[in-house]
């Protein structure tokens, strides 16, 4: 299936928090803009199980690293 594409210009740190974001989640910058969007927009429960279970990975280990 083809997927549009758009181009969209971030501020320098919007992009590096993006760049860290994808990195340490292990997912792809396409698949987390998708994923923030979707959850902007108000439709999340159509971003992908597996984009969500990373993301909720990530979060829990935040949540470690503060209680540690």
């Amino acid at each position: 299936m083809v997927k549009p594409q758009i181009v969209v210009r971030l501020p320098l740190h919007l992009l590096e928090k993006l760049n860290n974001y994808a990195q340490k989640t292990g997912t792809s910058k396409t698949d987390v803009v998708v994923g923030a969007l979707a959850q902007y927009l108000g439709c999340a429960e159509t971003v992908p199980l597996n984009q969500r279970l990373a993301e909720l990975e990530f979060k829990v280990a935040a949540i470690e690293e503060k209680v540690n």
